[in-house]
């Protein structure tokens, strides 16, 4: 029987960045995914932002997680030997004067400073808009695809993935860890995002409060170049005179597949902030698996023994997990404390 530290059950971004952390620490693991079924990841940007802009209000834990994010996908790409970490100014368009002084004002506070550029910059040729924009600092986003794939590649070169769904109804206790057909673990730590959201997973967590999300790309007539415009929505510049646009949030028909109605919604939001034509090339969906008091799902699961939770990091599972899974990983190897505000427990009535 092979023996490992940790069983990882999902691939996505939560469980490739977890797994990478682990092996950083010095335990071993071996991960379990059907890539395809990675709903959430399917329509991430990979930006990330430690600054929530339409409240102008920062993330939970924003600085610890910033720091952390910017040694681990750096670290990431090192060990896969592929890129896919790119800082990128994200670029605040302003609907009044009201918003520039707000943002003149909150980029002179010590807390924000070190993410909102103080001066007012004037838009790229073909937005539409009145006030001007501000320039985020620190930000950018990952290549999730990529990412994931070179996660994937290397974990398999080292015999340490296999690509099938994880059967729960198969794991048994084995002494003081688990067993699962002829590898053995101390445990197994669920990363399966939005199929547990779902509840398209047999093992039952509770708390979440799934988040239906849509993009698309669109083809420019004059190429947005290297930029990140976020009016409400975001608009990401892909080269080659294509486009990212979204995400909508929808909170019910999450089997039912890219819509039409958001799919509109979006092309609307296109049209009133870009000077030019343009044609929808492709038209996604996914589910981002979000907890009802915001909070990421971290800890051991409520009732099953030797079974841990990574999950509900939602729409910013790029900045969040570094952080958290360096926390949870801390805590097997150290005994450090687990942030008591994440614990699954909580969701138990």
């Amino acid at each position: 029987m092979k023996y490992v530290d940790y069983i990882v059950v999902g691939g996505g971004i939560s469980g490739s960045v977890l797994s990478y952390t682990l092996m950083k620490y010095g335990a071993s693991v071996h991960v379990f995914d059907l890539p395809k079924e990675n709903q959430s990841s399917v329509v991430a940007s990979g930006l990330w932002n430690p600054v929530v802009l339409k409240r102008m209000k920062k993330v939970w834990k924003a600085d610890e997680m910033m720091e952390t994010l910017q040694r681990v996908y750096p670290a990431m790409e090192n060990w896969t030997g592929k890129k896919f970490y790119h800082p990128l100014p994200i670029r605040r368009v302003f609907h009044s004067a009201g918003e520039q002084n707000q943002w003149i004002a909150h980029s002179d506070h010590p807390s924000f400073s070190p993410y909102l550029n103080e001066s007012i910059s004037s838009l790229p040729e073909h937005i539409i808009a009145a006030h001007g924009s501000g320039i985020m600092k620190q930000t950018g986003r990952i290549k999730v695809k990529a990412m994931l794939a070179a996660v994937r590649a290397t974990l398999k070169a080292s015999g340490n993935f296999t690509e099938e769904k994880f059967n729960w109804s198969q794991l048994e206790s084995h002494g003081d860890g688990v067993k699962y057909g002829s590898l053995g673990a101390h445990a197994v730590i669920s990363c399966e995002g939005a199929q547990t959201a779902l509840r398209e997973s047999k093992l039952e967590v509770t708390g979440f409060a799934p988040v239906k999300g849509e993009v698309i790309t669109v083809k420019l007539e004059k190429d947005l170049g290297k930029e990140c415009i976020h009016q409400g929505h975001f608009m990401i510049g892909e080269g080659n005179h294509e486009a990212l646009v979204g995400a909508t949030y929808a909170w019910e028909g999450f089997r039912d597949g890219p819509s039409s109605i958001k799919r509109a919604e979006l092309e609307e939001h296109v049209r009133k902030v870009w000077d030019g034509s343009f044609e929808t090339l492709t038209h996604k969906a996914g589910v981002r698996p979000a907890v009802k008091d915001r909070k990421p799902l971290i800890g051991p699961h409520p009732k099953e023994k030797n079974v841990w939770i990574f999950n509900g990091m939602g729409s910013r599972a790029i900045l969040m997990t570094p952080y958290l899974a360096e926390n949870l990983a801390e805590h097997f190897m150290y005994g450090t404390p687990l942030l008591e505000e994440c614990q699954p427990q909580r969701m138990v009535k």
